[in-house]
């Protein structure tokens, strides 16, 4: 994908952004978050069924298991109402699973950014670091390798890097990597040495860390602001502890984003910058085209379920 979007003419430091709004666009947000906020709604639709079916059940598993004691009756209400729960979500498509559907998009953010830090040739990553894959590396020999291991050490380094960067050549079209390509890149099929001079703005080289440190802390301050607005509660008012604690983990951990990526590849920042801020823009028209609406909340005064009065009333 950022091939073909580099290839139509755009440097790569607009393609990978262009490509974080396509994956945005095309595949996250149709696929995964606007049926996560439908069934949100549905959920939240019925909301009023569940809460009466709730009272109804509660009294009449106390008629039917008064002489077994309370304990056994609101065990019996509440095995009732967890089934009367999942057959109405499952008809109404609002099961749990749908709801928890944007998590499903934390491997493609993942996969992506592994394919742009192969590209860019850096050798470790969130990928790497997690699971230990790498790059296929074919690493310059150095001078101190080379008197340890003798000559035959020597040849055969010198000839996986004339492999490598003959790989190279069949793949991108040239054996020549530009002067702005570190030292310490690895040489693979995955490495696109044009990286190296098609940057922007202060940062030209987008195989090396931002100069001026400002991407990381753009990063933090835009997950910063998705998570607040993701984890905005639908209707204001008291707020579930819960809650209120998991949303200040998520915070930390976001604060800490930009001193744990100072030394990330520019490219990994570009692409994550880009589509963080396409998660903040894809909040805020589902909040416009599918708000979250919750219903109204029920009485609080305690209203005594009389099945036989009910029958005589028809």
């Amino acid at each position: 994908m950022f091939e073909v979007l580099h290839n139509c003419g755009l440097s790569w430091a607009v393609a990978i952004p262009a490509g974080a709004v396509v994956v945005r666009g095309l595949i996250i947000m149709p696929w995964f978050q606007i049926p996560a906020r439908k069934a949100q709604q549905q959920n939240a639709a019925l909301l009023p069924l569940n809460h009466a079916y709730a009272i109804a059940m509660k009294h009449r598993c106390h008629q039917i298991f008064y002489d077994k004691g309370p304990r056994v009756a609101r065990s019996k209400a509440k095995m009732a109402m967890a089934k009367y729960n999942y057959q109405l979500r499952q008809r109404w498509r609002a099961e749990r699973w749908r709801q928890m559907l944007p998590l499903a998009t934390f491997p493609i953010f993942i996969g992506v950014a592994e394919v742009i830090r192969r590209m860019c040739g850096s050798r470790s990553g969130l990928w790497g670091i997690i699971f230990g894959s790498g790059s296929a590396q074919a690493q310059h020999p150095s001078a101190e390798a080379l008197t340890a291991a003798g000559e035959s050490a020597a040849v055969e380094a010198v000839d996986r890097t004339a492999d490598a960067l003959e790989a190279v050549a069949q793949w991108k079209g040239s054996t020549a990597l530009p002067e702005a390509v570190p030292d310490s890149v690895p040489i693979s099929n995955w490495l696109e040495p044009s990286f190296a001079t098609e940057g922007a703005l202060w940062f030209p080289n987008l195989m090396l860390a931002d100069p001026n440190m400002i991407l990381p802390f753009v990063v933090s301050g835009l997950t910063m602001a998705t998570l607040h607005r993701g984890s905005k509660p639908p209707q204001e008012g008291k707020e579930r502890p819960a809650g209120i604690i998991l949303r200040r983990i998520l915070m930390t951990g976001a604060l800490a984003i930009g001193p744990l990526t100072l030394h990330m590849p520019t490219a990994i920042l570009l692409y994550w910058s880009a589509s963080t801020t396409c998660a903040y823009i894809s909040h805020l028209i589902l909040d416009k085209y599918y708000p979250l609406d919750m219903p109204p909340k029920p009485c609080r005064r305690s209203v005594m379920y009389n099945p036989k009065a009910v029958q005589k009333a028809k």
